[in-house]
C-alpha cells in the first residue's frame, strides 16, 4: 500500500515541476514521509540457513511455558540450552527442569542437509529420536514435524536483541492426537537470556 501511495505522490510532484510550479513544504513533506514509509515497510531480507543457526551458539537459560488453546496454563519449566559448532553440525544440549523436582536432558543437532534444508535432530531419554525441519523466515528459523498419526508441531525461533542483552525466543504450537480420537491443542512459548554468548566465529 506504502508503494501505491508513494507512486501517486511522485507523480503529482513530478507532474508540477514540469509546469515549473515550485513546491509547498507541504507537498515536500509528503513526499519525504511516503518515502520513509516505503523504507520502513520493506521487508527483512532473510538470512541463509547457517547465519540463522549461528545466531544460536552459546549458553542460554528461561522459562518455557505450556498453555491449552484456551490460554491457560497447563505446564511450565526453566530450560538451559547450549551449543557449539562440531564442524558443520550445531551440538546441543538441552536441560529441562520443572517445579516438581524432574530433570529431563536431550541433545540435539542442527545442520543443513545436501539439499539446503535445515534438519534438527534431538534424541529423547527413552532413546528415541524427533526429526525437525526447518526454513528460514526473515531473522528466525521455523521447524516443524508432522507424523501419520495425526501429531503436528511448529516452532518459530529466533534471537532478538532487547535493552537487557540478546533474548532467545520460541514461540510454538502443538497438534496431539488422543487414545479415545480426540486432540488436544498447545502453545508454547519459550523467552531464553544469555548465560554466555560466543563471539569467537561461532564456536565455543
Amino acid at each position: 500500500m506504502h508503494t501505491e501511495v508513494w507512486n501517486a505522490e511522485s507523480a503529482r510532484v513530478a507532474h508540477s515541476c514540469r509546469k515549473g510550479r515550485r513546491q509547498s513544504p507541504s507537498a515536500w513533506a509528503s513526499l519525504t514521509l511516503g518515502f520513509l514509509l516505503l523504507l520502513v515497510n520493506l521487508p527483512a531480507p532473510a538470512q541463509s540457513p547457517r547465519a540463522a543457526l549461528e545466531s544460536l551458539t552459546g549458553e542460554w537459560k528461561g522459562p518455557f511455558v505450556v498453555y491449552d488453546y484456551a490460554g491457560n496454563q497447563v505446564d511450565s519449566l526453566t530450560a538451559a540450552h547450549r551449543y557449539r559448532w562440531s564442524d558443520s553440525v550445531q551440538v546441543g544440549t538441552q536441560v529441562d527442569r520443572y517445579p516438581d523436582g524432574r530433570v529431563v536432558r536431550k541433545t540435539a543437532r542442527n545442520y543443513v542437509n545436501d539439499a539446503g534444508m535445515l534438519i534438527c535432530e534431538v534424541d529423547q531419554p527413552d532413546g528415541t529420536t524427533l526429526t525437525y525441519r526447518g526454513r528460514v523466515s526473515g531473522s528466525a528459523i521455523v521447524w516443524h514435524r508432522r507424523t501419520q498419526a495425526g501429531l503436528v508441531e511448529s516452532f518459530r525461533e529466533r534471537v532478538v536483541e532487547t535493552p537487557a542483552g540478546p533474548e532467545y525466543r520460541i514461540d510454538g504450537f502443538g497438534v496431539y492426537p488422543n487414545d479415545d480420537g480426540s486432540r488436544s491443542y498447545l502453545q508454547f512459548v519459550g523467552r531464553y537470556r544469555a548465560v554466555h554468548q560466543d563471539v569467537s566465529k561461532g564456536r565455543e
